[in-house]
């Protein structure tokens, strides 16, 4: 399943007979369970089914592959995301776009936060690059369809001030996860949003 697909899966969530939400939350839930468990790559279909109780049928007719699955995460996260973005602007009365940067960094801050130990083995499970594309591709086609830069920038220059930001974005992140976690949460988020906002210039010390 595509990200557009997810995408529309998410936004039309409420249309959804609650059902149909209880199964999916179900079937992610047992995903999750399994992850802290096992290494991604090593997490089955058929392991899922007997995890969220559910057959294999079920788990096909929501999220068609594991790959899916992951996919619809990734959608709800960034509908969140960008909820808080725009509810931030709400509440300012105006669209600024360093505001805007503050209130999307708190929002990843937050899911990052979350569950470190989860975020931890998605990032140990999927290679970086293809990593990057999967949160990539689906912010910047609802960050363009919400028409949240486009008040600040030209519509060709989104896709590269997208993929600018979560190349470094989540290179940082990776990197602490992965890591001995010296520095808190709230340390690395500090420093990501000095280097998108100002630039390596902003965490020089002066002479």
């Amino acid at each position: 399943m595509g990200d557009e697909a997810m995408g529309d899966a998410v936004q039309g969530a409420k249309k959804l007979d609650r059902r149909v939400v209880r199964s999916r939350r179900l079937i992610i839930d047992a995903f999750e369970r399994l992850l802290l468990k096992e290494s991604l790559e090593d997490i089955t279909v058929s392991a899922i089914a007997r995890e969220a109780d559910i057959d294999r049928k079920t788990f096909y007719q929501h999220f068609g592959s594991i790959d899916g699955l992951i996919d619809y995460v990734v959608a709800e996260e960034v509908e969140r995301v960008l909820d808080d973005v725009e509810r931030a602007r709400d509440e300012r009365g105006s669209a600024d776009t360093e505001q805007d940067l503050h209130a999307f960094l708190k929002s990843v801050n937050e899911v990052m936060c979350r569950d470190i130990v989860l975020n931890r083995r998605f990032f140990e499970g999927i290679p970086a690059d293809r990593l990057i594309e999967r949160l990539r591709q689906p912010f910047e086609r609802r960050i363009i369809e919400r028409g949240i830069l486009s008040k600040h920038l030209p519509g060709q220059y989104v896709s590269w001030c997208v993929s600018f930001l979560f190349g470094g974005m989540l290179s940082v992140y990776r990197s602490w996860l992965l890591s001995n976690q010296e520095a808190s949460l709230e340390e690395i988020t500090d420093v990501i949003n000095q280097l998108i906002i100002h630039g390596i210039e902003s965490l020089v010390i002066a002479s």
